[in-house]
């Protein structure tokens, strides 16, 4: 009797032969190598999505801002049936609208000259760069919290009041060694304002209405055939008078490596007309928005 206990005692103790251990491991190693697989394949999409959210989120801010500053562009209180307050008095220079072909001179100033050459030069052209200026809303407080009466750096614009607007002259360019979009205004310290970083590429295509019809016509990125002084037509239109549009173009890219694959990413620069192939696994998207100049278009298009 207590032979058959022993027997049985011995029978119930008995583990996995090495077989059974070798195949559950096996099986083990199978599930965590999905496991995972699946884990960082979800990584990598997720830093992926966010990072392109995060992309088109900051481009359409930025396109935001320069919108808005093209719509206002060569803005002003009425004065009279045809006339505005803009320009003022000993700035009657200003046109508005004027743009550079190839960026601004370093270090920008107020009145910005135009750079002769592109430093780096993109194939897609550019980086363009523009000023906008037009008669501010008044000033609506000392702390200038609500942007109201302000240039793009949040200071009161020149001359602004709780009564009247003052004056704005917002220069926006692309620092390439920095690939940082700027604003630059004119009132206060004038400290540059970052707008938008990881930004390869700034181009404005000008819509000119060379044709006494209120719309473009004709399209440009060359800034000097835009604002061209002896190019007149039958709206008597001249120069920088005869942007009616301003199509605006922002390359940028990821700031995270998030692009797997050997391959690359296919993507369309600017004004390209074949696609560019990015092997640095960075995330590259491309943002085209039109602006209608509304100080310069028919009645219609002016609200």
């Amino acid at each position: 009797m207590m032979n058959s206990q022993s027997h049985a005692g011995s029978r119930c103790s008995k583990g996995f032969t090495l077989v059974e251990l070798m195949v559950s491991m096996t099986i083990g190693l199978i599930l965590l190598l999905f496991l995972s697989s699946l884990y960082f394949n979800s990584r990598s999409s997720s830093r992926l999505n966010d990072d392109n959210a995060r992309l088109q989120e900051d481009g359409r801010y930025a396109l935001d801002v320069i919108g808005r500053n093209l719509m206002q562009a060569g803005f002003g209180n009425m004065q009279t049936g045809n006339t505005t307050d803009f320009p003022p008095a000993g700035e009657s220079d200003l046109k508005g609208l004027t743009g550079c072909t190839y960026g601004f001179v370093t270090p920008v100033a107020i009145r910005p000259a135009c750079a002769a050459t592109p430093v780096p030069a993109p194939t897609s052209g550019g980086p363009s760069a523009f000023t906008a200026s037009f008669t501010s809303e008044p000033s609506s407080d000392a702390t200038n919290i609500s942007g109201a009466g302000t240039d793009c750096s949040g200071t009161k614009a020149a001359g602004a009041s709780a009564t009247q607007g003052g004056l704005v002259i917002n220069s926006f360019y692309l620092d390439t060694k920095t690939q940082t979009l700027y604003c630059r205004g004119n009132a206060g310290a004038r400290t540059p304002q970052a707008i938008l970083s990881n930004v390869d590429n700034l181009l404005l295509t000008y819509g000119l209405d060379t044709g006494n019809q209120y719309a473009p016509v004709q399209s440009t990125t060359d800034a000097t055939v835009a604002g061209t002084p002896d190019a007149i037509n039958g709206n008597n239109k001249v120069g920088w008078d005869r942007v009616v549009t301003v199509t605006v173009c922002l390359e940028t890219h990821s700031a995270n490596s998030v692009v797997s694959g050997a391959a690359g990413q296919n993507y369309y620069k600017c004004n390209a007309t074949e696609p560019t192939v990015a092997t640095d696994r960075l995330l590259h998207t491309t943002m085209t928005r039109t602006f209608t100049l509304r100080n310069n278009a028919t009645a219609s298009l002016l609200n």
